[in-house]
């Protein structure tokens, strides 16, 4: 430990990259109402974040469409791949299980 840090091995913070990123996802879905018959393809999610993270983007949001405890599911395939939450209920649940509230829904 350095200066109240804690070291982590490359791996590590990755992984915890990821799972911030993951909680990220579905917030930005559920805030935009992409629930039920509302779709949005995964490039278009993709691209509501920065440049530098969407390659990942893309891999977690098909990672999280084939979680069954994660409120994603995925609609379709090929060129007009979509996604969308389970519900917006589900989507507060597993993100207030994971630390991240959404009380303004």
């Amino acid at each position: 430990m350095l200066w109240g840090f804690v070291e982590m091995n490359a791996e590590e913070t990755i992984m915890k990259g990821d799972d911030k990123l993951k909680l990220d996802i579905i917030e930005k879905l559920a805030r935009k109402g992409v629930v039920g018959g509302h779709t949005k393809q995964v490039d278009t999610v993709k691209n509501w974040f920065k440049s530098s993270a969407q390659g990942r983007i893309e891999n977690l949001i098909r990672e999280l469409s084939t979680d069954t405890n994660a409120p994603v599911i995925a609609v379709g395939g090929g060129a007009r791949d979509t996604v969308t939450l389970t519900s917006i209920a589900d989507a507060k649940e597993w993100l207030a299980d994971r630390d991240r509230d959404l009380w303004w829904l």
